[in-house]
């Protein structure tokens, strides 16, 4: 089983595809290909929306990105 959480693609589109919209577990990045190839090969695929708590480590990873950019 493969359980993923979804936090939103303005994280995609924000971080200019450095961050995806699903992560593994919470913590590591997925995309939707991956995710068609699963189900395809008859995994079982749980998407669930991020809880505030996680969306705020996120949201605190996308501003760090977004720093860096305005520092390079």
């Amino acid at each position: 089983m493969i359980n993923l959480v979804y936090i939103g693609d303005k994280f995609y589109s924000e971080s200019h595809s450095r961050m995806s919209s699903i992560y593994l577990d919470g913590i590591f990045r997925y995309d939707y290909g991956k995710m068609r190839i699963a189900l395809e090969e008859g995994e079982d695929v749980i998407i669930r929306q991020a809880t505030p708590d996680e969306l705020i480590c996120f949201e605190k990873k996308l501003q760090e990105m977004k720093n860096e950019n305005l520092t390079n």
